[in-house]
């Protein structure tokens, strides 16, 4: 009942198209634009050995109307984003993977003055949303980014695996020893800054490193 008070007062938009919708609405997306989403697959995808990531769960494609709300989640202060992006997220989780409870998830770190310039970490609000709805520990603060990467969007595959080598260091080794992590970030292109933080989740002890990312630039076969 709260709930349905709270969006009669402040109704949902869809965040893609900006229409009004029913209080109702579990998301924050109206049925046109749900069907104009180019999903993938409900399936764990694998993307072979020169990944350290294990396997990799993706909602959709970076493409469309996907690719012009990630833009302004990240670049344009559309912070509650997050809320539609976590659930779409843990929905495909569920169905595609079994979740145990001492599985962990955790996000991407963003560099220090890039976090303090856009105000919060994508990654982190979608991994703490995720978290609560899989009833699972979220542990980001166990990663973090040792050195500044650049923008890795304006290199070239090549270049941005060479780029964050030795960028991220667990500093809590012992909340990741054992266990199987779910490792969150907002887009997945080349991979190579997910592959990294994986090797090094891997080296402090995780078991088994799942790829979570909303949409993916990348073809899967």
């Amino acid at each position: 009942m709260v709930k349905q008070l709270i969006n009669l007062i402040f109704p949902m938009k869809c965040i893609f198209c900006g229409e009004l919708l029913e209080f109702s609405k579990e998301i924050s997306i109206c049925d046109d634009c749900y069907g104009n989403i180019l999903f993938l697959e409900d399936r764990v995808f694998e993307l072979g050995p020169m990944y350290s990531f294990d396997n990799c769960i993706c909602l959709c494609e970076y493409n469309g109307i996907m690719k012009d709300a990630l833009r302004r989640y990240k670049f344009r202060n559309k912070s509650v984003y997050y809320r539609t992006f976590g659930r779409l997220l843990a929905l495909k989780i569920i169905k595609v993977i079994k979740v145990k409870n001492e599985d962990i998830i955790m996000s991407i770190p963003l560099n220090k003055d890039r976090q303090i310039e856009r105000g919060y970490n994508q990654s982190y609000l979608i991994s703490r949303y995720i978290s609560k709805v899989l009833r699972i520990s979220e542990k980001s603060y166990v990663l973090k980014k040792i050195k500044s990467t650049g923008v890795q969007s304006l290199m070239n595959k090549s270049l941005r695996a060479r780029n964050v080598e030795g960028a991220f260091r667990v500093v809590y080794p012992e909340k990741v020893k054992g266990r199987k992590v779910f490792l969150v970030d907002d887009i997945l292109t080349t991979g190579s800054t997910l592959s990294e933080c994986s090797r090094v989740l891997k080296e402090s002890g995780a078991i088994e490193v799942t790829a979570v990312a909303i949409a993916s630039g990348k073809k899967f076969i």
